[in-house]
């Protein structure tokens, strides 16, 4: 089959309001806000898959079935704990693919990819050896999705993610969100997430953005005073504040 541009439609349609209604309906803080940044997750993480599937050269019934895997990918973010989302979100993507008429094989294969798409690794096992061991598990259609939702940890949309959640929770100054970005575990994590990608696009990719993100918060590092050298001085006047009002 080839993915028509209304069928696309209809899909971004569903999962987009799936996410709302149920961040809602399951009661999390700023809702809105937060369904509103998964449906943009989910936007991204199709575009990665694009540059993937154009750089691995896949044949059409790859890139649709895995353009709709993508769509699907985090659909269920907000019914269950995040551990058990792939599986659900899979659950939910049949449901309606079967419903809409697709053919069961198209269907099972997008459930697949969903449900493999998200994997923890572990602490005791070098990073490596479970990178080789998804490669060995998963086929390329699992892999080249988990790649694209991988990318969007790394480079410009995770540091504007880090950025609006910091505002979001607390009026912070500029200082301290430039202190914590520049602290050494965002870039240790996005290294992390650099490593896991598996598909020679996807690791194309990822070194380009993880360099971005390296200069970009170096950039930061020689731009910014995120530890104020006079804080005695400010005190002072804050007592004075305090005293002659």
């Amino acid at each position: 089959m080839s993915l028509s541009e209304a069928q696309r439609n209809k899909i971004a349609s569903y999962v987009r309001s799936y996410i709302i209604r149920t961040a809602e309906r399951h009661g999390h803080q700023n809702a809105t806000f937060r369904a509103n940044a998964r449906w943009m997750h989910t936007l991204n993480v199709r575009h990665n898959l694009m540059a993937i599937l154009k750089g691995e050269k896949t044949p059409p019934d790859v890139r649709d079935v895995c353009e709709v895997a993508a769509f699907f990918h985090d659909v269920d973010h907000y019914t269950v704990q995040l551990e058990y989302h792939a599986e659900r979100g899979a659950e939910t993507a049949s449901r309606f693919l079967t419903k809409e008429g697709y053919a069961p094989e198209f269907v099972q294969r997008v459930a697949y990819i969903i449900r493999e798409h998200n994997r923890d690794l572990e602490d005791d096992t070098p990073v490596e050896q479970q990178v080789q061991q998804i490669i060995s598990l998963l086929n390329l259609e699992a892999r080249m999705v988990m790649d694209a939702d991988t990318l969007d940890k790394i480079g410009a949309s995770n540091i504007l993610q880090s950025v609006a959640s910091m505002a979001s929770s607390s009026n912070r100054p500029v200082a301290e969100a430039a202190r914590e970005l520049t602290s050494g575990w965002p870039l240790q994590r996005a290294r992390l997430w650099k490593e896991m990608l598996t598909t020679a696009t996807g690791q194309k990719m990822g070194a380009q953005r993880f360099a971005f993100y390296e200069r970009f918060l170096k950039q930061i590092a020689d731009e910014m005073v995120m530890d104020d050298p006079f804080p005695e001085i400010a005190q002072t006047q804050e007592m004075s504040a305090l005293t002659s009002s």
